[in-house]
């Protein structure tokens, strides 16, 4: 089954006649189709938007969902510790952290209560945000939250565990769901350190986080809805998942839009959005539902992160004109890395590894597949694999073509994946030096 989730932003700024316009304008077109809408409401404007939510809410199923933006409380303590403990960042930052673990939990509350008076029938499960950290995660877990939207494939964002950085680090990561507190980061470290950091798989399981929109990995405009109806790209991701579901034990899919831009989108757009929808649901294996429910279906059949592996035929050539021999691109996602493929090549085009720096991986520290040595002896494939690494981190290599008819009977590797007939992903964990696996499939 592939979960559907559809998320709007309902936030009233300057133009909240246009915002409520494109709201009944999404809400007439998913409703129609049975999609329920997750709004995405901040405190502020929630009185002004609790209206249509309600009425959505009781005729098919809408629900809210809380934006919280910490960064002032959060930038105002770090700066008044800065001011108090000048010649100490380390004292600086743990007190700022022990402040911020006591104040944004209340903070939260607070915030979900001012929701709560607007829609009485409300009950805290998915927050969102942009700037995000594992203390926000454990105040949200600590206030009853169970999920957080928001995480963006590519954009640089405020993961960091520095809350001062000038150039914070890329955001966590954007197509797959997950469970934050699965890796380990510094601030974790500090904030956990009565506990010695140690975790259970039980502890994994407290709060999922989602992506912002997950075809965003496929392409860069994802969020221009009008192009993505006029184009028909919409509809191409949402076909690219429906495809993938084969090869995945779980599958989600978080599409964002924009009621402003609905609103301006005119009949013809309306049109192509109605279309869309209807595609969506007459897919048999396909679920709307809220962004709540998906988090519970999600937390119920895996204790742990999933990994999620995705294909997808690279279509257009470096001059934006269709290509005639299409090439396939592979992504995969887990709990701690993301790694993109190339046909044609093995070793991974792009790395993030999110067990420490949470960043993307330079050329010069990429690790190096310099053996791969596949031996055939009567029923059996014998697979020889060396890597040099500077470091110990996640690390996976793609073996293209159809390997349908083997076996996997023996390997010291993480994880052997069978993507369809197109190619065997074999997932590897790297320690400084040289790192030797081996394979035995069978016919």
């Amino acid at each position: 089954m592939l979960n559907y989730g559809l998320v709007s932003t309902a936030i009233a700024r300057e133009n909240r006649t246009q915002l409520l316009d494109g709201m009944r304008l999404l809400a007439e077109t998913a409703h129609k189709h049975g999609i329920p809408i997750t709004w995405a409401v901040d405190a502020k404007s929630a009185p002004v938007v609790a209206k249509l939510i309600s009425e959505g809410h009781t005729e098919n199923g809408d629900a809210p969902l809380l934006i919280i933006d910490i960064k002032p409380i959060w930038d105002t303590s770090w700066q008044a510790q800065q001011e108090a403990n000048p010649g100490s960042s380390t004292e600086a930052m743990a007190v700022h952290l022990v402040t911020m673990r006591e104040k944004l939990p209340e903070y939260i509350i607070k915030e979900w209560e001012r929701v709560k008076r607007a829609m009485p029938w409300t009950e805290p499960n998915i927050a969102g945000a942009a700037f995000k950290n594992d203390v926000l995660l454990r105040a949200l877990e600590q206030s009853g939250f169970r999920g957080i939207w928001g995480y963006h494939w590519y954009q640089r964002n405020t993961d960091s565990d520095d809350p001062d950085a000038s150039e914070p680090e890329t955001d966590r990561g954007g197509f797959g769901y997950f469970y934050p507190f699965e890796t380990s980061t510094a601030m974790d470290a500090i904030v956990q350190q009565e506990t010695d950091n140690k975790r259970t798989t039980n502890q994994f399981r407290n709060i999922v986080g989602m992506p912002y929109h997950t075809a965003a990995h496929l392409a860069e405009d994802t969020d221009n809805l009008r192009a993505a109806l006029i184009n028909g790209t919409a509809q191409q991701h949402y076909d690219i998942y429906v495809e993938n579901k084969a090869w995945n034990q779980w599958l989600g899919y978080v599409e964002h839009i924009d009621p402003l831009t609905v609103a301006q989108l005119g009949t013809e757009g309306l049109e192509r959005l109605d279309a869309y929808f209807a595609h969506v649901v007459s897919v048999q294996e396909t679920k709307p539902r809220l962004l709540a429910q998906i988090v519970d279906d999600y937390i119920e059949h895996h204790e742990q992160t999933e990994p999620i592996t995705i294909v997808t035929a690279n279509t257009e050539t470096q001059n934006g004109d269709a290509s005639p021999n299409p090439t396939l691109r592979t992504f995969y996602c887990d709990a701690v890395c993301e790694l993109a493929f190339v046909e044609g090549t093995m070793e991974p085009v792009e790395i993030k590894n999110y067990t420490s720096e949470r960043v993307l991986q330079s050329e010069a520290t990429k690790p190096v597949l310099t053996a791969f040595a596949p031996t055939r002896y009567r029923t059996e494939l014998r697979i020889a694999i060396t890597v040099e690494s500077i470091k110990a981190m996640p690390y996976g290599i793609t073996v293209w073509g159809d390997h349908d008819g083997l076996k996997l009977t023996e390997s010291n590797t993480d994880d052997v994946r069978w993507i369809g007939n197109h190619a065997l992903f074999i997932r590897l964990t790297l320690q400084s030096g040289k790192n030797e696996f081996n394979l035995k499939l069978t016919i």
